[in-house]
């Protein structure tokens, strides 16, 4: 009878939570059928999350979008020639492909600083009316007041006092 400790017990248990977790990992990962398919994926992904980024930080980039979606459908034709053959063709689609997402992401920081500094004005705008709205509201409420007040003094004025006469 062996008798493990709980220290030791983790331990094993680690090990083979992460062994099995590799194993899972490389099932899962499709094999590229060349180096140079596999990069051009990896390639896209990588563009389409700088893309991404642009639109979490708040800015709008639907050129690099248009773009992007561009270098996915060679990426597709390329796919399509290879399976039909067409080493060549494919080679020359996957290049095409490869210079518009290169292009992608030369584009990607001018992008993502735009939207940064849209980002910024907007909220300087917003927390600059701030001010302004409260001294506005401030305003109505007391032009709204001497109004109401005024109105009440004149019909004070308008007021008659009417004596009882005793029979």
């Amino acid at each position: 009878m062996i008798h493990l400790s709980r220290n030791n017990l983790r331990a094993t248990f680690l090990i083979g939570f992460v062994l099995a977790i590799a194993v899972l990992a490389g099932l899962a990962t499709p094999l590229a059928k060349t180096q140079t398919s596999g990069d051009i994926t990896a390639l896209s992904h990588e563009a389409f999350s700088q893309i991404s980024e642009v639109y979490r930080v708040g800015g709008q980039a639907p050129e690099l979008v248009a773009k992007l979606n561009a270098a996915l459908d060679l990426i597709g034709q390329a796919r399509l020639r290879r399976s039909q053959g067409d080493e060549t063709g494919a080679a020359q689609l996957e290049q095409q492909a490869r210079v518009e997402i290169l292009d992608i992401m030369n584009e990607v920081p001018s992008a993502h600083q735009k939207a940064q500094r849209d980002s910024a004005t907007k909220t300087f705008q917003i927390i600059g009316s701030i001010p302004l709205v409260v001294v506005l509201s401030t305003c109505i409420f007391y032009a709204g007041l001497r109004t109401w007040r005024w109105y009440e003094k004149t019909k004070l004025f308008e007021m008659r006092i009417i004596e009882k006469k005793k029979d």
